[in-house]
């Protein structure tokens, strides 16, 4: 078989099922693991999948963005990708430390999940979040306040200014999308300004970016990616996206979806 006909078929085999390993290119194709990452690496500069840690994942076409009324409750299946990545995070947390979790659905699994043996200050914009966390006695919850969106957040001036006059150990963040020319980007600018208030009170920020967040770019920066002292991502990020992201100088972890 020739070059240009077995990465055709890699691109078939994974849009077919989703994801393809190393070792099974090799097996399919009789060839080494070199040549099959090396296909890997054409197949991915061409936008035609994802790599990963041992093979490579397809890939979506366009960005998608929630509904004006999106709420993570809403959603019945679990996300193993973000629960992943939350429960990761959650192992940060220490006692009496003041934390900000982020509004997104990785920060609702955060919710659901903290410590219910320390004692934790959580700030939140989230009525949904703060809901969660309202029957957990070991909790104290701020509830950030302001001009309520339909998502039930808010990250208005008045908002802001509540997050200004506290100080914060560690703050959970994350936004549409990640890359490492952009940095962190949303596709509203309304929440540009608050999570800059949020990053600049805090002692430590803690991005959480699943894989499907990463390599890709939404309208408006938030911040770039050495703002941030920890990424926290899944093992089937791009092998690509970590190499450029230690290269910066940023601690990043790429947690097993499995253990989710």
């Amino acid at each position: 078989m020739f070059m240009e006909e077995r990465q055709k078929d890699i691109v078939r085999k994974i849009n077919e099922t989703g994801r393809i390993l190393v070792t099974e290119i090799q097996e399919f194709y009789q060839v080494s693991a070199d040549c099959a990452r090396r296909d890997l690496r054409v197949l991915e500069s061409r936008g035609l999948l994802q790599r990963t840690h041992g093979g490579a994942i397809a890939v979506t076409s366009g960005q998608n963005y929630p509904p004006a009324t999106y709420n993570p409750i809403d959603l019945k299946e679990i996300r193993t990708d973000y629960l992943a990545v939350a429960k990761r995070a959650v192992a940060y947390i220490e006692s009496e430390d003041v934390i900000y979790i982020t509004t997104s659905l990785v920060g609702y699994y955060m919710a659901e999940n903290l410590p219910e043996d320390i004692p934790v200050t959580v700030l939140t914009n989230s009525v949904t979040i703060a809901e969660v966390l309202r029957k957990k006695m070991n909790i104290s919850v701020i509830l950030l306040g302001g001009e309520m969106s339909h998502r039930g957040h808010c990250h208005d001036f008045y908002t802001i200014q509540m997050v200004k006059n506290i100080r914060i150990n560690k703050a959970f963040l994350s936004h549409t999308a990640l890359s490492p020319d952009f940095g962190a980007s949303l596709h509203d600018s309304a929440g540009v300004a608050f999570g800059k208030a949020v990053m600049e009170n805090s002692s430590v920020n803690i991005g959480l970016y699943p894989s499907k967040k990463t390599g890709k770019n939404s309208v408006h920066s938030v911040c770039r990616i050495t703002d941030y002292d920890i990424l926290i991502t899944d093992n089937n990020v791009s092998e690509d996206f970590m190499l450029q992201v230690k290269e910066m100088g940023v601690e990043i972890e790429a947690v097993d979806v499995k253990g989710a």
